[in-house]
């Protein structure tokens, strides 16, 4: 079939054909044409009343065309920058975009390219999994809640996200006992991370104090799951002046930061793999990675610069 622009001829061809009650696959099937070629035609080009004409059609094609070709070439250094930015620093082809004068449709077009002739690039994009069911009714299996403030007792400001220093708590699970420790702060999705050897409380609670206390003035909340790895957050509280919250059991998406955070992380420690074999050096990197990562709903900054920032305009508390 072929891969060059659709001609007049052709146009006036499927005005014909579409106004009889054609298919896009019987039009291409009588043009010699994809199916695809012939939907996206008719979708690009039909009037919102669903009718399509030829000489509108061309126009339209004309000008899409002039467009394209007034495009800035695209140099082999702009290229370079893209490739290092999704294969070192792992970020999307919209957080590429955010920084270099490309849209993240010429990345993803670039990208099947690469993969075309062979290229990796496309296995350097992450791949969004299916999510779990939220089940919210019934009790297939009971979790206890842990004996502290419940999520709905949090002050309205922790919701709506207007000052850093609301965190959220996991830790994420691999093979074995070790564990990481993750804790991210809600407004700006600033991540700390500790690898700890087991998820007994008492390990766990050192962790996050570890983590926190040379940002305990920037920390008023905590909000955790029931896991009894958390079961020592009153000494958690003592030690960084704060005061934890628990979700409700199996209600992973009131921790909805925290939880999408560890997403980014499992690209790095997947599922099933050996935490124990990774150092603390290795866990300061990928922290140091998702942090340098700048994000849509951060308007394309980064978890580190708005953590900073909403303090250098004085918002430290005393």
């Amino acid at each position: 079939m072929s891969n060059t622009h659709l001609s007049q001829d052709e146009r006036y061809q499927i005005q014909h054909f579409h106004g009889g009650g054609f298919s896009a696959r019987e039009i291409g099937a009588e043009l010699k044409r994809a199916a695809t070629t012939i939907s996206r035609e008719l979708r690009r080009n039909s009037s919102e009343a669903a009718k399509y004409y030829a000489r509108a059609a061309q126009r339209q094609g004309a000008k899409r065309r002039r467009a394209a070709s007034a495009q800035p070439r695209i140099g082999p250094e702009q290229w370079a920058t893209v490739e290092a930015r999704l294969t070192v620093e792992q970020w999307s082809p919209a957080q590429i975009a955010s920084e270099v004068s490309i849209s993240h449709e010429r990345i993803y077009q670039h990208i099947a390219v690469d993969r075309q002739r062979g290229g990796k690039l496309w296995l350097h994009l992450r791949c969004r999994k299916q999510r779990r069911r939220r089940h919210r009714c019934g009790t297939p299996r009971q979790r206890q809640r842990l004996h502290g403030r419940r999520i709905a007792e949090r002050p309205a400001i922790v919701e709506s996200r207007k000052r850093v220093g609301d965190w959220e708590g996991d830790t994420i699970v691999g093979k074995g006992l070790a564990r990481v420790v993750t804790l991210v702060d809600r407004k700006s999705g600033l991540l700390r991370m500790r690898l700890v050897p087991n998820g007994e409380a008492d390990t766990v609670m050192r962790a996050i104090v570890h983590a926190l206390h040379p940002l305990r003035a920037r920390v008023h909340t905590l909000t955790w799951d029931n896991g009894s790895e958390f079961a020592e957050h009153a000494l958690v509280d003592i030690a960084l002046v704060a005061k934890s919250y628990f979700a409700e059991p199996y209600s992973s998406w009131q921790r909805g930061t925290n939880e999408n955070t560890n997403g980014l992380i499992r690209q790095y420690l997947p599922k099933g793999c050996d935490l124990s074999v990774y150092s603390d050096a290795d866990i300061q990197a990928i922290e140091d990675k998702i942090n340098q990562r700048p994000r849509k709903r951060l308007d394309f900054r980064t978890p580190q610069y708005v953590f900073d920032a909403s303090f250098n305009r004085g918002a430290l508390r005393s």
